[in-house]
């Protein structure tokens, strides 16, 4: 019972965080510090790392103090997250609600589904001389 209670719990979050995603447009690194206390989207590229306790961060739009945001997953919740390093340097989209840690805007994952690679974005055709 309790099984069947935390997979409809974990489906109906996804189908949560996919509406949010479809109606929301992604916000920037910078711009995550004006939306502190609202479930957001931030978007930008991601630099993993990873602390000797076993926690990690997603730094978005640049990389530890120096990034404008970052997504926090606890040593507890680490294991639900595989293959974060392929996300290193790849555009990425994080839904959560925007807290603050040490002053800087940051989202709690607690489920792989919050995290949607975006990839590369498109390199511009260069312009006729």
């Amino acid at each position: 019972m309790v099984g069947n209670f935390a997979m409809v719990t974990s489906l109906l979050f996804s189908a949560s965080l996919a509406l949010i995603l479809a109606q929301n447009a992604a916000l920037k690194a910078d711009q995550a510090r004006a939306h502190i206390g609202k479930t957001a989207t931030v978007e930008g590229r991601a630099s993993v790392s990873k602390t000797p306790a076993g926690e990690i961060y997603l730094d978005i739009g640049g990389n530890g103090a120096s990034a404008p945001f970052s997504a926090y997953i606890s040593r507890a919740n680490s294991a639900e997250f595989q293959d974060l390093d392929k996300l290193d340097g790849q555009i990425v989209q994080v839904t959560g609600q925007i807290a603050t840690f040490r002053g800087k805007p940051e989202i709690f994952l607690t489920d792989p589904a919050q995290i949607a690679v975006k990839g590369e974005p498109p390199v511009p055709a260069p312009k006729p001389q």
